[in-house]
């Protein structure tokens, strides 16, 4: 199957006249760098004249259209937001019957449910905030006139739930799914900040194990990556494939950095990426690794580095700068960039990146962005996970990169490629194995003085 870069549209049909209307301006495709474009979170207004949705990009901010019937004719209007907010891939929905528009914005690594007062013609009156504090929400859904909400969040302390969110603000927690999370040792979860080494700002989050205290020795470190690369690791309690919690229950602290290229720290902050990648980025996570080496909290000796997706090929990247991570776990990660341009079902993710340029027209481009040529400095043991179906980063980037570290170049390494898996497991056992491959590895070479295993 050959996949195509290519842009969904919105189109109204109406019954009456038998006619279609394209709600999605050409603008888009004349203008815009990327060369495509998906549609979200088409929702229309509560009297049926005003319809809203998001678009969404690799590499540049998600952009919000409202389109309004005046006289029969449509008018398109896009919508203005503060540029430290980002809109990616939430949900939108119009508040009771006015023009308020609610959707999820992400500042820096806090999730909340936003509304735009009084829309017209992109513009709104105010922008407030429907559910404060440091939640991280995922999606929402307002009563008919829009005084109530509820919500999916997590806290640093509990899992997903539903709460309902009143107008004065109060919040009610509707669902208890993990109880059992009350009888577990959390790890302690805070925001840290750093300097890269061209003086931006970084963010991160540090969970350390439960009961840890500043003055005790420094921690096996493993810094824990986000995929996309547009996306952001939230302030949350997070237990999925990472394995992050358990990681911190076994003695490590984990770093996860929101990086260049991440969301939620102003549009100039994501698009700094195009065109930067295995550089940027790479900085500002070997920036964030020092500065929790300098602060006591990470012992050098002892870092390691995980990802998938995008964080497995930075992982990939990460190793061939030298002998500072002692073991890595790569999950679904590119290696050359070329490959992945020829052979991914979402092609124009890397034009994007590659500031719209393909492989023939700056090769050199392709070449820097792929951490390919430096595999000779790698000296990291390296464990590599994939999906053997995965359309998204074919399993070709991870059987190479066995290939050249276990069979060339001697450094241990092992390979698991899970079967009928695509881009992310969906499997229970599968992303138990994969956790349970990560903890014996990470404990093998790292060596935590307190160990918990996973039932």
């Amino acid at each position: 199957q050959i996949h195509a870069e290519g842009w969904s549209e919105v189109h109204v049909f109406d019954p009456a006249s038998g006619e279609t209307v394209n709600l999605t301006p050409e603008s888009w495709r004349h203008t815009h760098p990327s060369p495509y474009g998906w549609v979200n979170n088409v929702c229309w207004s509560a009297d049926g004249n005003a319809l809203a949705y998001s678009v969404d990009f690799d590499g540049y901010p998600t952009l919000i259209y409202t389109t309004e019937w005046v006289a029969g004719d449509p008018t398109i209007s896009l919508v203005g937001r503060p540029a430290e907010i980002s809109a990616k891939e939430g949900v939108l929905a119009w508040r009771g019957a006015g023009r308020d528009l609610a959707f999820i914005g992400h500042q820096k690594a806090r999730s909340r449910v936003y509304v735009l007062e009084g829309l017209s013609d992109g513009t709104s009156e105010k922008l407030t905030v429907l559910t404060p504090g440091d939640t991280a929400v995922t999606a929402f859904s307002l009563n008919t006139t829009g005084t109530t909400a509820a919500v999916i969040t997590a806290t640093t302390t509990d899992p997903p739930d539903i709460y309902v969110v009143l107008s004065s603000g109060k919040q009610h927690r509707i669902t208890h799914v993990n109880p059992q999370v009350e009888t577990w040792l959390l790890p302690q979860i805070e925001i840290v900040t750093w300097t890269s080494v061209d003086g931006a700002p970084v963010e991160g989050i540090l969970e350390l194990p439960p009961g840890y205290q500043p003055s005790d020795v420094p921690l096996p470190m493993i810094v824990e990556i986000h995929g996309g690369p547009t996306s952001a690791t939230r302030l949350e309690l997070q237990y999925w494939i990472y394995g992050r919690t358990l990681m911190a229950a076994n003695g490590y602290a984990l770093l996860s950095p929101n990086y260049r290229g991440s969301i939620g720290y102003g549009d100039s902050f994501l698009t700094d990426l195009i065109g930067h990648e295995n550089d940027l980025d790479v900085d500002d996570i070997l920036t964030g690794v020092d500065a929790m080496v300098e602060r006591g909290i990470a012992d050098r000796d002892r870092l390691g580095v995980m990802g998938w997706s995008n964080g497995g090929f930075l992982t990939n990247c990460l190793i061939t700068r030298g002998g500072r991570f002692k073991a890595a776990s790569s999950g679904a990660g590119v290696l050359d960039q070329n490959i992945q341009w020829a052979t991914q079902d979402t092609p124009g993710h890397n034009i994007n990146f590659m500031n719209g340029v393909l492989p023939w027209q700056d090769p050199e481009a392709y070449r820097k962005a792929s951490p390919l040529d430096g595999l000779g400095a790698v000296a990291t043991p390296t464990l590599i996970h994939v999906g053997g179906d995965d359309p998204r980063v074919p399993p070709a980037h991870s059987r190479a990169l066995y290939r050249a570290l276990r069979q060339y170049l001697g450094v241990p390494t092992e390979l698991v490629v899970y079967p009928g898996e695509k881009h992310s497991l969906q499997s229970y056992l599968h992303r138990k194995a994969k956790t349970e491959w990560d903890l014996a590895w990470f404990s093998h070479y790292l060596a935590p003085q307190e160990k918990t295993s996973l039932n």
